[in-house]
């Protein structure tokens, strides 16, 4: 053999003892490196779960306490409204007269609700049942407000009585 089939077949040689190489030692030691790295990820993300938790036990008990404030338990929006309506008339002094289901009116991506409330009483007193109606909870805001003075024939008084509607958007 010459010189140079010899070094031919040693480059050869080696070449395949590199690809023997890589196959049976270096590519089983990079899949377990990556494995290994991705196991620390996950342990590093394990370790923020305790204060991540912490974190949304707070903002739970941070929205409690605003349903709290505002009043508003697990029922319809307008169950809440009618039991305010009614607490405050107690208070108030004032008659719920009238409470009619809501006017529903779509549009692309929400819907528009117009609650209307009928009520009986003095002027203050009906200023003040709306006024915790629009800022007590998240009823939405008074769009109108009418007024009317109106007379009982058969017993001879006058007594006002306002017409409310609320309105909110879902």
């Amino acid at each position: 053999m010459k010189l140079d089939n010899k070094n031919k077949l040693l480059i050869a040689g080696c070449l395949v003892l590199l690809f023997a190489t890589y196959k049976l030692a270096l590519s089983k030691t990079m899949a377990i490196q990556e494995e290994y790295r991705n196991l620390k990820s996950k342990r590093i993300q394990a370790q923020d779960i305790p204060e991540q938790l912490a974190l949304l036990t707070q903002k739970e008990q941070y929205y409690d306490s605003i349903m709290q404030r505002m009043d508003i338990g697990d029922t319809s929006i307008q169950n809440n409204l009618l039991r305010t309506i009614n607490e405050q008339a107690k208070v108030r002094n004032v008659k719920v007269m009238d409470f009619n289901p809501p006017h529903t009116h779509s549009f692309e991506d929400h819907k528009l609700f117009t609650h209307s409330i009928v009520l009986n009483g003095s002027y203050t007193d009906i200023l003040q049942v709306a006024y915790m109606l629009e800022h007590k909870g998240s009823f939405g805001d008074i769009v109108h407000m009418d007024f009317e003075k109106k007379k009982d024939y058969r017993k001879r008084k006058s007594f006002l009585e306002a017409t409310i509607f609320v309105q909110h958007i879902e």
